[in-house]
């Protein structure tokens, strides 16, 4: 009786270390790991340092430490440029911080005017709505 108490003790356990769940990282418009040139101003933008803490790592993801980020800034920033994500962990504690500049990209582009906005397009890749692919 003992003996198969213990052999569905282990088989539970061993279901439950075999056992793994995924979870989404980060929904994102622009992102690039290289450093480029895209002649933003960000003169108009503004700084932003946010971090997000869970307890137990539990639910941890990047996607709310930028929107925090992004929404310590102001309701009109959606653009964050020049950015740093850092992962701390420690025991029971798990805190991802965003660092970068905030950008109004409507501002951005009505500052440009839309001849200035399609010369600043010019030899970017950027992504068509028409074709669904990207264009130089």
């Amino acid at each position: 009786m003992k003996l198969s108490k213990l052999l569905v003790v282990f088989a539970l356990l061993g279901v439950f270390t075999l056992s793994s769940c995924s979870t989404r990282l980060v929904d994102f418009t622009v992102i690039s790991s290289k450093n480029i040139g895209m002649d933003i101003d960000k003169t108009n933008g503004k700084q932003v340092d946010e971090s997000k803490g869970y307890v137990l790592g539990i639910g941890w993801n990047i996607k709310d430490a930028m929107d925090k980020a992004l929404e310590s800034a102001g309701p009109s920033y959606d653009l964050l440029v020049d950015g740093v994500v850092r992962y701390t962990s420690y025991p029971f504690y798990l805190s991802i911080s965003v660092e970068g500049t905030a950008i109004n990209s409507r501002k951005m582009r009505s500052s440009m005017g839309d001849a200035g906005f399609e010369k600043w397009l010019e030899g970017k890749d950027t992504y068509s709505k028409d074709t669904g692919v990207a264009e130089n």
